[in-house]
């Protein structure tokens, strides 16, 4: 306890909220600096097998596999933003809901974020936490139309940055200019579940009040 509160005073408002920055991280410094594809066949929303050049996809039906693609990352630039995100959105989410329900938060979004981008492409490897951002831009977004105020919401040029990258995404750009590809299935599908859940938890607070 004593160690906790020395944690500077953002950290310890949002303990759930960093703590998954802090996974996200780990899980990327075992990954990406040493090239672990172990782990990226372990973690991808469909089992494959990488051998020879080529790729082999399975059978779905582990159950980790609906949350794990969010904790992996293709590259430092993806993982920072991506962190950056996770803790602008989350820590406001927390701070009125709590830990523990933004913990859940964080499942459900990683599962319609994942679903849909294994809907939208098919069996692929993809990975990052930017599906479940999305999403924890949509609760807020949903939460401040049906009860303005009641999650601290960031500028609107936040909401027009992350809207218009939406968009970029989608529409094909970034790989003409030889940029990696955008999980678009797992931005959308993020940010549909997320006004769904904001509309849900602001239609009724007292379920969802911080304890």
């Amino acid at each position: 306890m004593r160690s906790f509160n020395k944690l500077p005073p953002a950290i310890q408002r949002a303990p759930a909220t960093f703590s998954l920055v802090v996974a996200t991280t780990v899980c990327f410094l075992l990954f990406y600096p040493l090239q672990w594809v172990g782990m990226l066949e372990l973690f991808n929303f469909v089992p494959f097998r990488a051998a020879g050049g080529y790729v082999a996809f399975g059978e779905w039906g582990d159950w980790w596999r609906l949350v794990t693609p969010t904790l992996i990352h293709f590259g430092w630039l993806h993982v920072v933003f991506n962190c950056l995100w996770l803790w602008e959105f989350g820590q406001r989410i927390e701070h009125r809901l709590g830990g523990v329900n933004l913990l859940g938060l964080y499942v459900i979004s990683a599962m319609a974020s994942n679903f849909c981008q294994y809907w939208w492409e098919g069996p692929s490897i993809f990975g990052g936490m930017s599906g479940v951002v999305y999403a924890l831009l949509g609760i807020i977004m949903a939460s401040h139309w049906r009860r303005p105020g009641w999650i601290a919401p960031p500028p609107m040029a936040v909401f027009a940055f992350m809207l218009i990258w939406l968009v970029i995404g989608m529409s094909g750009s970034m790989a003409l200019l030889g940029a990696d590809a955008i999980a678009n299935g797992a931005h959308v599908g993020g940010l549909v579940a997320g006004w769904v859940l904001g509309l849900l938890v602001s239609s009724a607070p007292a379920l969802f009040r911080k304890s």
